[in-house]
């Protein structure tokens, strides 16, 4: 499934080089969590609210994860008890490319 991971652009480095990893969870589960592309503007709203930083200094990972990695939290949310590979991160999204993409459509 192709999924979206936002995260502080200070993470980006760190994650191409190791992967989404869930002991850097800081929630209640070790798990990495996931949303689908419609739920990206409230993933990058909830990261700055965990984690801190603004919206332009906000990044989207957008991984391709196999399903039967994956457990459902809620609509259009889930999450993975098990690390994320670098391999299945696809494509890094700004800000600018979310609101352009909004306003194009």
């Amino acid at each position: 499934m192709l999924l979206r991971h936002a995260t502080p652009a200070r993470n980006l480095a760190s994650i191409l080089r190791a992967g989404l990893l869930t002991a850097k969870s800081q929630g209640k589960l070790p798990v990495v969590w996931l949303c689908s592309p419609a739920k990206s503007f409230w993933a990058v709203l909830h990261a700055i609210k965990r984690h801190g930083g603004r919206v332009e200094t906000t990044v989207v990972l957008e991984a391709d994860v196999p399903r039967r990695w994956l457990r459902r939290s809620r609509k259009r949310l889930w999450y993975c008890p098990r690390d994320v590979p670098p391999a299945r991160i696809r494509r890094v999204l700004c800000f600018a490319e979310l609101a352009g993409a909004s306003t194009e459509a």
